[in-house]
């Protein structure tokens, strides 16, 4: 992702305060909440399995939540999904008249139009998912196939064409649904429950490098979380409105046959001693723009250190820190040695990339003056780390800059966000859910909006 063709720039990046390491944070599983009633669900398959129940529980609740919102959107009485309930193993007999076979549904999650049912797959894709992302993710698959269910009944499919508009108008509808659960206490969801959900709409991504005309385009994981997110702040009349075109989507194609090959990926090496030369390029032309006509002093030459030997910011030792913007000294220091390349070998070139511009973007709100608390600054910074990334899609910087994202890049950077949490951080900085819609807000519209951000 993130392809590199060097050319000239400046100097230096990365995160906050003198303090915060960024660690991969391992949120404590949902508990309590007072349970949907599932007397009146009946599936196909082991109502006993853990992922069952909980799929049987979202169900219950998702018939009471549509059953109040169908009516106030459209107009019309909701009907129930009265086709089936398919939870398919390998051992499975029977199934709805999309799949013939287990094999027709393994790896997935669908809503079948032939006869109202919906099936997933509980040998192998939801046990994956609640194993790797908690027990949340499994009720938002299962609001997202319900999404689809409204479609239907709305007569979405006869107006739109493009797949990849459904499948976000779904994902919009989940996000809703997600909210009314979260606040109604349906499951007991906290906000690392949430980032880790959205982590799994991830996991569900198109491949990078998708055409979003692709009849089978569901959505680059950028444009899925923002969907759901749309839905979570604004609630499900907003995803009434998307259509073909609308949200725009940003799935982005591969630059070239080499980027392709390299399915976008740039060697570590390339992006920390590259990247902070592009973000002091970015700066160089918007602090300028955003001071009406100051120019942008380059940061102190950047810090990676062994984390054996760590450096010092203002008399203190960096000790116990991955990632930092030092404020009294000016410059950015990361761990080399073990931190910072584990979220590179996990997230990808441009999880390590989208960090160390957030760095950049609290350098930048420092120089401005910015008084807000971390909370907020933070959520700033996440901000104008999309502000940067923005400008490396338009490719707007063309006489001094040759960086192109590639696909896939997007969904690094809020996997990032998401997933790379130091201890203490969501208490201090935010939820990863709130910093990727910071950072969505400045790739959508900008670094001037940023500065008056309110997390």
């Amino acid at each position: 992702m993130f392809k590199i063709v060097m050319s000239a720039a400046a100097t230096v990046m990365l995160v906050a305060g003198c303090g915060g390491g960024v660690k991969p944070e391992v949120p404590s599983p949902s508990a309590g909440a007072v349970k949907p009633d599932t007397s009146s669900i009946t599936i196909e398959g082991d109502s006993s399995a853990a992922v069952n129940k909980l799929a049987m529980e979202a169900i219950a609740d998702l018939q009471t939540y549509w059953s109040e919102e169908f009516p106030k959107l459209y107009g019309q009485d909701y009907k129930p999904v009265e086709g089936g309930l398919y939870a398919l193993t390998p051992d499975s007999e029977s199934g709805p008249a999309c799949a013939d076979n287990y094999g027709d549904v393994e790896g997935n999650a669908f809503y079948c139009k032939l006869d109202d049912s919906v099936a997933w797959d509980a040998a192998g894709l939801l046990p994956d998912l609640q194993k790797k992302y908690g027990d949340f993710v499994i009720p938002v698959v299962l609001a997202h196939e319900w999404g689809h269910a409204m479609q239907q009944r709305s007569g979405f499919f006869d107006q739109n064409e493009l797949t990849v508009s459904s499948e976000l108008q779904a994902d919009c509808f989940a996000g809703g649904w997600a909210k009314h659960a979260q606040s109604d206490k349906v499951f007991e969801v906290t906000g690392a429950d949430l980032d880790k959900s959205l982590a799994g709409i991830l996991d569900l991504r198109d491949t990078p490098g998708t055409d979003a005309q692709d009849p089978s385009a569901h959505g680059s994981g950028f444009d899925r979380v923002s969907a759901f997110q749309d839905g979570y702040d604004n609630g499900a009349e907003k995803c009434k409105g998307y259509e073909d075109g609308e949200p725009m989507v940003l799935e982005l194609p591969f630059n070239d046959a080499e980027d392709a090959a390299n399915e976008g990926n740039a060697p570590y090496d390339t992006i920390a001693n590259g990247v902070p030369y592009d973000l002091e390029d970015y700066w160089s032309q918007v602090y300028p723009e955003l001071t009406q006509g100051k120019a942008w002093t380059p940061l102190a030459p950047q810090q990676p250190f062994d984390p054996s030997s760590p450096p010092t910011c203002g008399g203190q030792s960096a000790e116990g820190y991955a990632l930092f913007y030092c404020v009294p000294e000016d410059y950015v220091g990361w761990d080399n040695v073990d931190a910072m390349p584990a979220i590179y070998d996990e997230g990808g070139d441009y999880a390590f990339a989208t960090l160390l511009a957030t760095q950049w973007g609290l350098a930048a709100l420092s120089r401005l003056g910015d008084e807000s608390d971390e909370l907020t600054s933070t959520a700033r910074g996440d901000c104008l780390a999309g502000s940067y990334t923005a400008s490396v899609i338009l490719y707007n910087r063309e006489a001094t800059s040759s960086y192109h994202i590639s696909p896939g890049d997007l969904d690094e950077g809020i996997k990032a966000l998401l997933l790379f949490r130091g201890e203490g951080d969501v208490d201090r900085q935010g939820a990863g859910f709130d910093r990727t819609r910071a950072f969505r807000a400045g790739v959508v519209d900008g670094a001037e909006g940023c500065l008056s951000y309110q997390a």
